[in-house]
C-alpha cells in the first residue's frame, strides 16, 4: 500500500496543476474573445477583409522580470558583494531576492538565460565586466569608474 505521505504530495501537486490548467484556461478563453472582438472590428472598417491573411507573431515574454529590472537587479547582488561573482550566483542572489522558487531544470535555465543576456548588455553599456572564468561559468564585477 502506498505511504500516506506520498499520496498527499500527489494530491497537493495535482490540484496546484489543476488550478494552472483553469487559470490558462480561463486566460486562452479572454484571449479568444478579444480576438474575436478585434475580427468584428477589422469588419466594421473593411468587410471584404481575409482575417485568415493575417499572421501570427511569435511572442516571447520574459516572465520573471519587469523591464529593466534584471540589470538593477545584477548591479545591486554585484554592490552588496563587494567581489566578483560567478554567475550562478548572482542568479541564485537574485532568485532569492524576488523569493522565486525554480523548481525545475528547465526553470533554472531560462532565469540563467535571463540573467546572462542582461549580463551581456550591461558588459555593451560599461557597466559590468567579464573578469575570469571558473570552468565554464563566467566570473563578473561591476567595471570600475576611470
Amino acid at each position: 500500500m502506498a505511504e500516506s505521505h506520498v499520496i498527499s504530495a500527489l494530491v497537493s501537486k495535482r490540484s496546484e496543476i489543476l488550478g494552472e490548467v483553469e487559470y490558462h484556461e480561463a486566460l486562452l478563453r479572454e484571449y479568444k474573445e478579444n480576438l474575436a472582438s478585434i475580427d468584428r472590428t477589422i469588419h466594421i472598417f473593411d468587410t471584404s477583409y481575409d482575417l485568415r491573411t493575417i499572421k501570427s507573431k511569435r511572442v516571447s515574454r520574459d516572465r520573471y522580470f519587469k523591464n529593466g529590472e534584471t540589470v538593477v537587479l545584477i548591479l545591486d547582488a554585484l554592490r552588496k558583494s563587494n567581489k566578483p561573482m560567478k554567475t550562478d550566483e548572482i542568479c541564485s542572489t537574485i532568485a532569492s531576492r524576488k523569493a522565486l522558487v525554480l523548481g525545475s531544470e528547465q526553470e533554472k535555465a531560462t532565469f540563467q538565460k535571463a540573467i546572462v543576456a542582461s549580463l551581456s548588455r550591461t558588459v555593451d553599456n560599461n557597466l559590468v565586466e567579464r573578469v575570469g572564468r571558473d570552468g565554464l561559468t563566467m566570473i563578473w564585477q561591476i567595471k570600475a569608474v576611470v
